[in-house]
């Protein structure tokens, strides 16, 4: 008798550059959000407030930066209320850093996941970026709250940019998942380049707009700053919630097209080796 039986899927030694199948990601959308789950509840078990520390991470490291930079140091925060400019700063970067970190240890931490059973490897970073953006965004509330607490008496006023504000969390994002994909294909095949990228990583946050205004960095360094696709992102927020200045669509649409290349980028060497990389684990 004749097989006509057909295969539904093929594991080939050899992919090609651009073939990322994503439409793989959409048969296995139920195991992306059960990652998503297992993320979101392992973060708070087995701790005293739970889920509330989703506050109080950001309310503290606020505090922290106000007193230090605000009091002590004194850095200017251009007329932007001292406790929303650390806290707007503070959440984008936190953000971006989560979805970095929690992308670029894929390999290293679900090695024995990988090994055991096939699925699309992409949906384990997926579901970190998207567990990552519901908290931003429950984070993102207390913002708000604070924000119409300064608002009512006159002190903070906004504009229309605010509608952005979807895009720049997309592009935070993004740049931490694209560049989260390409540590984590090195750091897998050299481990000692985790903890160069943790030492870089520290120095990045300070070539970042976090705790203090672009206003104040000198011109001749103003070209490499905005290069800084974070820089983009907290500055443009800054401005849609805090002044009336119009936001620099050139910068934008720069940033845009970063991010969009940090992805691809990402996402073809982490489907080119995501096979082979298993074998240096």
């Amino acid at each position: 008798m004749k097989n006509n039986e057909s295969w539904n899927w093929e594991i080939n030694a050899n992919t090609k550059w651009f073939d990322w199948n994503l439409r793989e990601l959409v048969s296995y959308k139920d195991l992306l959000f059960r990652f998503v789950r297992r993320n979101l509840i392992a973060s708070y078990q087995q701790t005293i407030l739970g889920p509330f520390w989703v506050f109080i991470q950001p309310v503290l490291t606020t505090l922290v930066y106000y007193i230090i930079f605000g009091k002590v140091v004194k850095i200017s925060t251009g007329g932007i209320p001292p406790v929303l400019f650390y806290l707007s700063g503070i959440l984008f970067w936190s953000f971006f850093s989560d979805c970095l970190n929690g992308t670029m240890y894929t390999f290293l931490q679900n090695a024995n996941i990988f090994n055991k059973v096939y699925f699309p490897r992409l949906v384990v970073p997926f579901s970190n970026v998207i567990s990552h953006s519901i908290r931003i965004c429950i984070q993102l509330l207390l913002f708000i709250l604070l924000y119409l607490f300064h608002w009512v008496p006159g002190g903070v006023y906004g504009n229309y940019y605010i509608l952005l504000t979807p895009l720049l969390l997309m592009l935070a994002a993004g740049f931490g998942l694209g560049a989260g994909l390409i540590i984590s294909v090195l750091t897998a095949k050299y481990r000692d380049l985790d903890y160069a990228l943790q030492f870089i990583l520290r120095l990045f946050m300070f070539a970042t707009p976090v705790v203090y205004p672009a206003s104040i960095v000198p011109p001749q360094y103003q070209l490499i700053f905005w290069l800084n696709p974070l820089t983009v992102v907290i500055e443009t927020f800054r401005a849609a919630y805090f002044s009336n200045e119009p936001v620099h669509y050139f910068r934008l649409a720069f940033c845009v097209t970063e991010v969009l290349v940090l992805l691809v980028v990402g996402i073809t060497l982490f489907k080119k080796k995501e096979l082979k990389i298993m074998d240096v684990v």
